[in-house]
């Protein structure tokens, strides 16, 4: 069973990811995932995948895909830890309920606390925990130490995390595995993905995805924007007044996977998330990232990047202005020199998941190999 975050969509694609890793190592496996992210991000991995929707955690409350609001976020949070012991107790039965061998959390404290009064080995996967998160604001308002120390204690129930790249620091956990990058990819060409974009064949102009993570193209206004009409840009919101170029509409939930539209993609613009980046390396992509204040996961992200040498920072009033004309060109300029990167994390993940549910079979059941002709298990 899968507990992921509904903050963004980075924690449901990488776990879609793990997931379609999980399925061809143990065939007969059922999953059920527990999330308020769309159940479409899941369902990508393939059939058979049972999402559950519900509020799991908090996260941030965000007005955009850029901002944070401290204020509403502390009572949320506040609200949630004082109905925590009803929370868990309805965890619980579901886990029950659901036959569960193992909970992978990405990273909704109550999973692990649900999965410990189950009596369900409880796996953490992830770049960051909320407590860490949490934390970098106590030094200013002492209301959120309550709530930290209750998430902190609900962690140390996992067995163990699995910690992947553009991490931030995780002191509830007593065992921690690295694992490469964990990201989906898409398996068509640039020509192809083009042309499921509309864009004709001959059309060899560079091609800018402007895209935030559930929260449509960003705030746009545009009266003076730069002119850019030999670049081609795809956004999930309609074109902005002023915009002096083609731009390709799509809806909020495209008919493609978002790495589909990737891949038809010269550029990215977008946030700091580790979805975003984890995507953009993963297909090659260079990008243009806006300023993110107030999240501790950014700095963590952001010096990863320029260690890379991946992509370039767009002030939010010059994407607003649409003035995106120097830092495109400077992008297309630049030399390709893409360095190694692994992006095997979901298959790593999944075999130390299969050993996990190998373990805890072998200890109720008896010996077990993860094959199709073995007993059904669920996830």
């Amino acid at each position: 069973m899968f507990y992921v975050s509904g903050h963004g969509y980075g924690h449901a694609t990488r776990c879609r990811a793990l997931i379609r890793a999980l399925k061809p190592a143990v065939p007969s496996l059922k999953v059920v995932v527990r999330s308020e992210a769309p159940a479409r991000l899941f369902e990508e991995a393939g059939p058979g995948i049972k999402v559950s929707r519900a509020r799991i955690d908090v996260g941030m409350l965000q007005p955009n895909g850029l901002d944070i609001d401290l204020k509403r976020t502390l009572k949320a949070h506040q609200a949630f830890v004082a109905g925590w012991d009803k929370l868990v107790d309805r965890e619980a039965a579901f886990i029950k309920k659901a036959g569960a061998q193992l909970v992978v959390g990405d990273i909704p404290p109550l999973a692990f606390a649900a999965a410990a009064t189950a009596k369900v080995p409880s796996v953490a996967f992830a770049n960051f925990s909320w407590d860490w998160i949490l934390d970098s604001y106590a030094a200013d308002d002492a209301r959120w130490k309550p709530v930290v120390r209750h998430y902190r204690k609900a962690y140390a129930f996992a067995r163990e995390l699995l910690r992947l790249p553009m991490h931030g620091d995780f002191p509830a956990f007593k065992r921690i595995q690295d694992i490469p990058l964990a990201v989906n990819r898409s398996g068509l060409s640039r020509a192809t993905a083009r042309t499921r974009l509309g864009l004709e064949l001959h059309d060899d102009r560079p091609c800018v995805l402007v895209s935030f993570g559930g929260f449509g193209s960003g705030p746009l206004n545009m009266p003076q924007a730069d002119d850019l009409s030999d670049y081609v840009f795809v956004g999930f919101s309609a074109k902005p007044p002023g915009f002096r170029a083609d731009w390709i509409e799509f809806p909020q939930n495209p008919p493609a996977p978002h790495v589909d539209l990737l891949a038809g993609c010269d550029i990215l613009i977008g946030k700091p998330g580790y979805g975003t980046f984890s995507e953009a390396v993963a297909h090659r992509k260079r990008m243009l990232y806006l300023p993110r204040e107030g999240f501790p996961e950014v700095p963590r992200l952001l010096a990863w990047m320029k260690y890379e040498g991946l992509g370039r920072e767009l002030s939010r009033r010059d994407f607003s202005a649409g003035r995106w004309r120097a830092g495109l060109d400077e992008l297309m300029a630049a030399k390709a020199d893409w360095p190694p990167v692994k992006f095997d994390g979901a298959e790593v993940a999944a075999a130390r998941l299969v050993e996990q549910m190998t373990a805890f079979r072998m200890l109720k059941y008896g010996a077990w190999e993860p094959t199709s002709s073995a007993p059904r298990s669920s996830l």
